[in-house]
C-alpha cells in the first residue's frame, strides 16, 4: 500500500480566477474549469494579490486557511460576520473587531 497524502490548499476565488485564466490562455478548460472560471469572475471581490495579503493578515489572527479564506470571498459586514463566527468558534470577539478594521481597509481600497 502506498501511503500518499494529499495535500489541499485554501484558495480564494480571486486565486482561482487566476489560476484558470492562465490555464485557459494554455490549453482549453474543460466544462467544470469553465464553470468555476465564470464563478469566480462573477464573485471575486478583490485581486489575486490584495486577496493573498487579506488572507495573511487574517491568518495573522490565529485563523485557520479556511475560515480566512470564506472571509476574503465573502468580504462580510458585521452581521455576517458574526453569522461565520457561529459556525466557527476561533473566531473570538476580541478578533471580530479587528476582522471588521481589516476587511474595511481593502473594503475602501476597491472602491
Amino acid at each position: 500500500m502506498i501511503n500518499n497524502p494529499i495535500y489541499v490548499d485554501d484558495l480564494t476565488l480571486a486565486e482561482i480566477k487566476k489560476l484558470l485564466t492562465e490555464k485557459g490562455k494554455k490549453k482549453e478548460l474543460n466544462y467544470e474549469q469553465k464553470m468555476a472560471l465564470e464563478h469566480s469572475k462573477q464573485f471575486a471581490k478583490l485581486t489575486p494579490v490584495k486577496a493573498e495579503k487579506l488572507k495573511k493578515e487574517l491568518t495573522e489572527l490565529n485563523l485557520s486557511s479556511e475560515v480566512a479564506t470564506k472571509i476574503v470571498d465573502i468580504m462580510p459586514n458585521a452581521i455576517e460576520l458574526d453569522l461565520i463566527a457561529e459556525k466557527n468558534k476561533t473566531i473570538t470577539e476580541e478578533n471580530k473587531g479587528k476582522i471588521l478594521e481589516i476587511l474595511a481597509k481593502y473594503k475602501k481600497d476597491e472602491e
